[in-house]
């Protein structure tokens, strides 16, 4: 399993639009992408600015296709204009523990 973790923090007068975006990017990668074991989005309990993306991945090659999907064509030039701050980390699930 391949998981992504995101903190975004988006420009103030951005917010309402990335909120709106992230519903659709979200929706259009569960239902279309079934490499996708999960996708979720958290707001920050005391920065109404930023959010958190927990991505999980069934494998690199899901990851790729999401990669190259049609919707993240479409998020990203908007990302680029929203967003104030982006950490991104990748990590892998440990096979000992799960299996």
């Amino acid at each position: 399993m391949h998981l992504i973790f995101v903190k975004l923090v988006i420009k103030a007068d951005h917010v309402a639009d990335f909120e709106t975006e992230i519903r659709r990017h979200v929706g259009w990668t569960r239902q279309h992408e079934p490499g996708c074991v999960q996708f979720d989005v958290a707001a920050d309990k005391k920065d109404p600015r930023t959010f958190y993306f927990v991505e999980v991945y069934a494998d690199d090659q899901a990851l790729a296709v999401h990669r190259s999907s049609p919707s993240l064509e479409i998020f990203r030039p908007k990302m680029a204009q929203w967003v104030e701050e982006r950490d991104a980390k990748e990590a892998r699930v440990w096979p000992e523990i799960t299996g």
